[in-house]
């Protein structure tokens, strides 16, 4: 089919058409009953019936107008974000197969040879990841998300995660604070795995928008029968029309779009475990250049009640 023609039937145009077609019709309605209103002893309800008709039609247009945009909006998130798994998927690739063709034709001793079986190993980790990301994104989207829930000793998992983690910000030039002598202990009904990928998103995603040396905190709280996960950074912040936009699947805020690669999926992933929880996730920002802390609400269990 022809690009003009393609154009043609685009539903921006016969949106346009449509709404223009209603207007000329009542707009040529109401000039025929004011002539015809002057030669006939007629009441002014037929006009204001009219005018009822036009306001609903111009309500309902603008509706779907708006409909539409939000689609288009959202198809074109999708696209970027076709776009840059992609990228994602085709760099630890790239990398894998230079280490392996490395090991294939060049002699190597026995360090570089575990140099590059290190180096290929942590992009598959890397890719993996990403694949994982992918996939339990089109689970929530699909409400399909299965976590096993259990009791969780919160202090004791959070030693654990942090201690691992540290070392990964470490290579990324940020630090990873956690004080377990300011946290009591909690227990949560929680899935370990799927809190784990839970914290993984939410400090990550402080570490990719924030500059480097980034101090990211963890905290625990006890707050109306939840345990309240923070993850606090000292990065650029949000503004608040942002703070419920950044959960949406695909979204990004302007000053990640601008300065970081990103598929879009990790807030999404991390509201989507936490209502598999049984929990929110929210944040909040003092405002521009002064961090963002965002939290994750779950369920505390019956013995951390007791």
């Amino acid at each position: 089919m022809p690009r003009l023609f393609r154009r043609r039937l685009a539903p921006t145009v016969w949106i346009g058409a449509v709404q223009t077609a209603w207007t000329v019709t009542l707009v040529a309605w109401i000039l025929f009953f004011l002539r015809w209103r002057t030669s006939h002893d007629a009441g002014w309800g037929p006009l204001i019936l009219g005018i009822s008709l036009l306001v609903v039609l111009l309500v309902l247009a603008i509706g779907v107008v708006i409909h539409f945009s939000r689609q288009v909006a959202h198809n074109q998130a999708t696209k970027d974000f076709v776009s840059q798994v992609s990228h994602d998927l085709r760099s630890p690739l790239a990398t894998v197969k230079l280490h392996l063709e490395t090991l294939k034709l060049r002699e190597l001793d026995q360090a570089q040879r575990e140099e590059c079986l290190n180096a290929a190993l942590t992009e598959l980790a890397r890719l993996e990841a990403g694949i994982e990301d992918v996939l339990t994104a089109s689970r929530i989207e699909r409400s399909a998300l299965r976590i096993d829930l259990g009791p969780l000793e919160l202090v004791p998992f959070l030693d654990e995660y942090a201690s691992a983690k540290r070392k990964d910000l470490e290579l990324h030039g940020a630090a990873l604070l956690w004080d377990r002598d300011q946290a009591r202990p909690l227990i949560a009904h929680a899935d370990p795995v799927a809190l784990r990928a839970l914290l993984d998103n939410l400090v990550d995603n402080a570490v990719h928008h924030c500059q480097q040396g980034v101090r990211v905190r963890l905290e625990v709280v006890e707050q109306a029968r939840c345990a309240v996960l923070a993850v606090a950074d000292d990065g650029p912040g949000l503004e608040p029309r942002e703070w419920k936009r950044v959960f949406r699947m695909f979204y990004r805020a302007p000053p990640s779009r601008r300065h970081t690669k990103g598929t879009g999926l990790g807030l999404f992933i991390v509201t989507g475990i936490a209502k598999a929880h049984g929990g929110r996730a929210w944040v909040e920002s003092p405002g521009p250049n002064q961090g963002c802390v965002f939290r994750v609400a779950v369920p505390l269990a019956k013995e951390s009640q007791a």
